[in-house]
């Protein structure tokens, strides 16, 4: 008997897909997200993944220096993320 997707299939599946999309074209983000991902990916709540995704769109230099320069943002979750990304958590 087939059962649906549970929840935490769903986020398995999330974490997944966040894993393939860290793979960046710069060198430096590369290296920042071989840490984030084995340290953090696993354990990030539905809402990180979201404001991680939502990261991840943007061009590798405004992510760069988002995470680099410590610029503030005003969304909980993605606040949380760039904390882990920067290293202090």
């Amino acid at each position: 008997m087939m059962t649906g997707a549970t929840s935490t299939d769903t986020h398995d599946a999330a974490v997944r897909r966040m894993e393939w999309r860290c793979r960046r074209g710069m060198l430096e983000m590369d290296l920042l997200f071989v840490d984030f991902v084995s340290r953090h990916l696993p354990s990030l709540s539905d809402v990180q993944i979201a404001a991680l995704d939502n990261l991840l769109d943007l061009p590798d230099n405004e992510l760069w220096n988002l995470v680099s320069e410590g610029q503030e943002v005003n969304d909980l979750a993605t606040s949380q993320v760039l904390t882990m990304l920067r290293g202090k958590q």
